[in-house]
């Protein structure tokens, strides 16, 4: 990789090198005032810019900015499309205020550098003087990041020490509190809620009756009993929701009931006082076994569920989940359940319930090796999904064009209002009007940024979505060419690669096929393939 270093314009620089800005506030604090932090990032950025000006160095007027995302992962818009304008050759070096500020994570931004590099750009950091334009520069870099991610450690190695302490002290170690005790905020002490710890001892009295989530629940709805509700700092209402199935589970469980606290999977005594003694709590706990000793799990079964995340209910909306059964004569049964019947039971969805995976799978397997042999059709989709990524580009482009311009006038005016300000000083009679002309100025460059950014975010999702076509054409050529040969983990991911969803309605006895990049597919299409779904799953038991 070339150094930009020492390239000057006449010596041997005969290109200007630009050089993008990135930006980052992991909170949304303070972010709609007139100058914030990422305004002061910014500048820093500049004016370091401008200091290497005689090296060719030149702003990339694009904004990289992420107001309110956390540095902890990678997932940020302004990340994204820094990038991708990276591998794309849009800019030379990137700078930042701190190392911190593009990630927080080592991995990470060791990744990120070598994609940078792939690409050939450098990375420099305005308030750390070193940067990746020399050797000393990328060793000193691994060593800040090093101490970086050090500090991350030993922050969360002192904060879950402080949790031990609390657990073994008797304190409660934090979460939601549940149902049968109130927090005394002001003394932190939790107090016993007399009216609602007769709910919980008819909780655990009804399960150990009944011996049954879902019976438990139904009659726990019926008589108006539910989780916890509280009002929160910000005065939003908090809890209040039904017992499902894992709830409840998750509340029969928990021995904070008999006055301990659990933590690490050891328990200690807590300051607390008990809401049921010690037997009943057992009395629940032998329960709770005995059902999952009873209970097939999905994990039993030797199938690889193709659709896993990919399946939706049409009645509930709700996705479907793997599970498998044992017959009393050893015959194993696998099907997708909805996630509502579940948590809950039966009457949670009236139109699906339950679907054979096999006769589903090999529905969705033999719909796609039929697309992938109709090569026309194939290019009927690309065509559409391509006709409708660039009917929406220009438009979006023109408008960040007509934005970024008004950004600019905008900037002009408060460069100018800000000049007359300090040259006639706040004594001035004309002070109080200009300060009102900032603040609109101020407020209108902040919906300005906050629209462009955007609209950046959408134009690159319609840019990609471009890309996104040819790779679906690529991967259903080779779909039915591939599949049979792959291994079960890789046929499925291979079938991700076509599908965004699959949805199977039970009353119109239909399966919407929602194939990438496409948000919906309707299957049958031009009735060119008349196969009933039902047709397949007669000889299969519900």
């Amino acid at each position: 990789m070339a150094d930009t270093r020492g390239m000057k314009p006449g010596n041997g620089a005969d290109k200007v090198i630009r050089v993008a800005i990135y930006t980052r506030k992991s909170t949304d604090e303070n972010l709609n005032g007139d100058f914030t932090s990422l305004d002061s990032q910014t500048e820093y950025c500049k004016a370091f810019i401008k200091t290497r000006e005689p090296e060719g160095w030149q702003h990339h007027p694009q904004e990289y900015v992420d107001p309110g995302y956390s540095g902890g992962n990678m997932e940020r818009p302004g990340l994204r499309k820094l990038v991708a304008d990276a591998k794309a050759g849009k800019f030379q070096v990137v700078v930042c205020y701190k190392y911190d500020r593009l990630t927080r994570n080592t991995r990470d931004f060791l990744a990120l550098l070598d994609v940078f590099d792939k690409a050939g750009v450098h990375f420099v950091s305005v308030t750390q003087p070193i940067d990746t334009t020399s050797p000393v520069g990328r060793l000193m870099r691994s060593i800040l990041m090093e101490f970086a991610q050090f500090e991350r450690e030993m922050i969360s190695e002192r904060t879950s020490d402080k949790l031990s302490a609390m657990a073994k002290k008797g304190k409660r170690t934090g979460g939601h509190l549940l149902l049968g005790y109130d927090l005394d905020r002001e003394n932190k002490k939790v107090l016993v809620n007399e009216e609602e710890a007769k709910a919980v001892r008819l909780i655990f009295e009804t399960y150990i009756k009944k011996r049954s989530l879902c019976a438990t629940a139904h009659f726990l709805e019926s008589k108006g009993i539910r989780t916890k509700q509280w009002t929160a700092r910000n005065g939003k209402a908090k809890g209040g929701r039904r017992f499902d199935k894992v709830r409840l589970s998750y509340f029969l469980h928990n021995p904070f009931f008999i006055g301990k606290i659990r933590h690490r999977r050891e328990l200690y005594p807590g300051e607390h006082k008990a809401i049921l003694d010690e037997e009943t709590f057992q009395k629940a706990q032998e329960a709770l076994k005995q059902n999952a000793v009873k209970r097939n799990s999905t994990t039993r079964g030797h199938h690889d569920f193709l659709l896993k995340g990919l399946l939706r209910c049409a009645g509930c909306k709700t996705l479907m989940t793997p599970h498998y059964s044992l017959s009393k004569e050893g015959t194993e049964f696998f099907y997708y359940r909805c996630s509502s019947v579940n948590h809950l039971d039966k009457s949670a969805c009236n139109t699906t319930r339950s679907v054979p995976a096999k006769a589903l799978e090999q529905f969705v397997i033999d719909r796609l090796r039929a697309l992938g042999q109709d090569a026309a059709l194939v290019e009927d989709i690309v065509k559409a999904a391509k006709s409708d990524a660039d009917t929406d580009l220009p438009p979006k482009r023109r408008e960040k064009v007509k934005l970024t311009a008004d950004m600019g006038g905008v900037e002009s005016d408060i460069s100018n209002l800000t000049a007359v300000l300090a040259k006639e000083g706040p004594s001035t009679g004309r002070y109080q009007i200009i300060m009102e002309q900032l603040d609109l100025l101020g407020a209108r460059r902040i919906e300005l940024r906050s629209r462009l950014v955007a609209l950046e975010n959408e134009i690159l999702d319609l840019e990609t979505r471009q890309i996104d076509v040819q790779v679906f054409r690529d991967n259903l050529a080779n779909f039915m060419r591939l599949f049979d040969k792959m291994e079960a983990a890789a046929r499925r991911e291979m079938v991700g690669l076509v599908l965004l969803e699959a949805v199977y309605d039970k009353a119109q006895s239909e399966l919407r096929l929602g194939l990438l990049p496409f948000q919906s597919f309707d299957w049958p299409l031009e009735e060119r393939y008349g196969a009933n779904f039902v047709d397949c799953i007669k000889t299969l038991p519900d």
